[in-house]
């Protein structure tokens, strides 16, 4: 039976939100020409998301709501959104160069990770292991800093929300992940936003199922967190 909810309009539409902490974070750089790509899994993928047979997605995601909010600094903004449900790091490196390097955006704003993670997670679910993680995140590092060297990248860390007591034990293996994808990201220039510390704080006064039903797909409120904290570490110009 799936579960339905109701979120107040003024909780969605309220100031931005001050959830997560930026500290000194060097900004990611917009000016009114830049183009900016969003690439990753089923949280960035807009069909995936606007699908009617689930209630508990969000359709406005994150992507689209700052993409809105780009628009309203500069008409000029670019904005190319690659999200493919389901996806892996492997599938992003399998489709670099169409959906990244060929665009040739001034920035890159990554989420991924969180599939991988999963596969681990219940591996009896998923054929055995055979593209890991950490060797095709280094070489989609390698080649965005050779192919795209004056881009700006800024990694999003997976998250897991703390809706359904059954997936809490995933917290576990999915910080293990998390570990490694902030690592190989400081190593190779990109700046990271821990979207996993965002939501810790947005979950002392919201209630998690009004974040993400499942833990992991947001809510338009929970999408609206993520673009909230996204925001925050950009510098218009």
């Amino acid at each position: 039976m799936g579960c339905i909810f109701f979120i107040s309009m003024l909780e969605l539409d309220k100031t931005k939100s001050d959830y997560g902490k930026v500290g000194n974070m060097e900004k990611i750089i917009l000016n009114k020409n830049s183009k900016v790509l969003f690439i990753g899994d089923s949280i960035t993928d807009v069909k995936f998301n606007s699908k009617k047979r689930s209630s508990f997605k969000g359709n406005k995601i994150y992507a689209l709501q700052l993409k809105k909010r780009f628009k309203e600094y500069s008409k000029g903004v670019n904005v190319e959104i690659k999200g493919i449900a389901s996806n892996r790091t492997y599938h992003v490196y399998d489709r670099l160069t169409k959906d990244c390097i060929n665009l040739k955006p001034d920035v890159i704003i990554m989420l991924i990770g969180v599939n991988d993670a999963w596969e681990n997670y219940v591996p009896e679910n998923y054929p055995p292991l055979l593209r890991p993680m950490e060797p095709h995140m280094k070489e989609i590092y390698r080649r965005i800093n050779a192919e795209l060297p004056e881009t700006q990248v800024l990694f999003l860390m997976p998250f897991l929300i703390d809706a359904i007591e059954e997936k809490l034990p995933f917290h576990k293996i999915l910080d293990e992940f998390r570990e490694v994808l902030k690592r190989l990201a400081l190593e190779n220039g990109a700046k990271v936003l821990d979207l996993q510390e965002v939501f810790n704080e947005a979950q002392k006064t919201i209630e998690p199922v009004k974040l993400a039903v499942d833990g992991i797909h947001p809510t338009n409120l929970g999408h609206k967190v993520i673009a909230d904290a996204i925001e925050k570490v950009i510098e218009f110009r």
